[in-house]
């Protein structure tokens, strides 16, 4: 139901802005290419978390730290660079109490980048849990056998790929809405 939620909120706001958008110009600023950087960060982070799932569930304890890792360090990778593609529109005078398609765009990717933290909590959760876990022989095997844990981390990985998908949505819509 959350991801229903999430969906009608970023489906809302694209068609708010479509249906405002005749009005304005967005040929005063080019797009962030820290935006194109991130897709591939959030991108590469979906495709790690499923390694580490994948490994997980294969017993891989090597491999499930290294993907984990991995994710981890991709999506704080993406919430950096989203910022710093913030920093573009502001070094070309774009900010969020101005027109109202740079206002959109902070909006809507200010949002986004707010549901990647939101699973960034949960990742870290997990990451943290998992290097603990696997120093001790014991609570390794009854961690990797755990199928509670394992469900939550299946939900983790739905959670992920909905972000990283809705993402690719986002920016397409705003480079065929810009060009």
């Amino acid at each position: 139901m959350g991801l229903v939620g999430i969906t009608s909120l970023f489906v809302a706001l694209t068609a708010a802005y479509l249906f405002s958008a005749p009005d304005w110009s967005w040929k005063q600023f080019s797009f962030p290419k820290l935006f194109l950087v991130s897709t591939l960060m959030i991108v590469a982070s979906s495709w790690t978390l499923h390694k580490a799932v994948q490994a997980f569930n294969n017993d891989d304890e090597k491999s499930l730290k290294k993907m984990l890792t991995f994710t981890v360090i991709l999506a704080l990778g993406f919430v950096v660079t989203q910022f710093l593609g913030w920093g573009e529109l502001r070094s070309e005078g774009i900010f969020v109490a101005g027109k109202p398609d740079g206002s959109y765009l902070y909006l809507i990717s200010g949002l986004h980048a707010l549901h990647v933290i939101g699973g960034i909590i949960p990742l870290g959760y997990y990451y943290f849990t998992t290097l603990k876990k696997l120093k001790d022989p014991v609570k390794s095997l009854l961690f990797i056998t755990d199928e509670n844990y394992k469900r939550k981390f299946d939900l983790l990985e739905r959670y992920w790929h909905f972000v990283d998908i809705l993402w690719i949505y986002l920016l397409f819509f705003f480079l065929f809405n810009h060009l």
